[in-house]
């Protein structure tokens, strides 16, 4: 592991058992001790990375000012981590162990979870499966009807052979194919079948709900936005935001959800 004292920051990769390499990063108060403050982990959305979604959003900064430690990872086809191109590497318990991995390595026993859109997906999931863990949830952009509902992976695939193929997409399928190709540095084939492999795994909120406290937050342009509405208020642990003038893209970036996350994680480290 690489130390820079100066961010107080350490970045690593963790070996999978089935060969895939995940890059992970740890920031925290230059002030204090490795390990010694609540953690926060932050896990990505699709055809992002913890850079793009994350870093140069300046997340890690209002976090770590806060008197946070934040973990965050390029999930399995991201970034730079492995990008495997088998559908049975994007399966579900996957992505759960990998995001164990990077808690384990940091020797953090639990943490509250931030994830945006399929983070939001996948932090729903460990909070399920390993309650022990997971402190609290931030949900951005949370697909709550379906991730990736409507993909069409065979449509996609061929529209990668040329530009005559991706005309024919449906709208849905095209646009899980922009977010694929337009990142440098991105592998399509493998984001492809994330996307195809997640899909195989309903997504239904309200059939199996996490009991941590939750906060939901949305751009009030993203069409998802409704459906998290709804849904947060049926759940009596959960608190929903909107942010006026963002959508699915541009909420990440909004100072008022970093603001909102840190009260409320703040609220649940006393």
């Amino acid at each position: 592991m690489v130390q820079t004292v100066a961010e107080a920051a350490s970045t690593g990769t963790l070996e999978r058992p089935d060969g895939v390499r995940i890059a992970w990063e740890s920031r925290q108060p230059a002030s204090e001790a490795p390990a010694s403050g609540p953690t926060v982990l932050l896990v990505h959305g699709f055809a992002s990375s913890r850079s793009g979604n994350w870093l140069r959003t300046r997340w890690a900064e209002p976090l770590t000012e806060a008197g946070f430690r934040v973990l965050t990872l390029d999930l399995r086809g991201h970034g730079e981590s492995s990008k495997p191109r088998a559908l049975a590497a994007y399966a579900l318990p996957r992505f759960r162990d990998d995001l164990l991995a990077v808690l384990d390595a940091a020797g953090a026993p639990s943490a509250h979870v931030i994830g945006y859109s399929l983070g939001a997906r996948l932090a729903w999931d460990l909070a399920l499966r390993h309650p022990h863990r997971v402190l609290s949830l931030v949900l951005g952009g949370a697909p709550v009807q379906g991730s990736f509902a409507g993909f069409d992976h065979a449509a996609a695939l061929a529209a990668l052979s040329g530009p005559a193929d991706a005309g024919a997409l449906d709208p849905e399928t095209a646009r899980y194919m922009r977010m694929a190709t337009t990142v440098a540095g991105n592998d399509p084939h493998a984001l492809l079948r994330l996307a195809e492999a997640v899909r195989r795994s309903p997504f239904v909120p309200e059939a199996r709900v996490p009991a941590q406290p939750m906060l939901f937050v949305t751009g009030a342009d993203d069409d998802i936005a409704p459906a998290v509405r709804d849904l947060a208020g049926r759940l009596p642990q959960a608190t929903a935001l909107e942010l006026p003038g963002r959508d699915h893209v541009s909420a990440v970036t909004s100072r008022v959800f970093k603001q909102a996350a840190v009260e409320f994680l703040q609220a649940r480290s006393r």
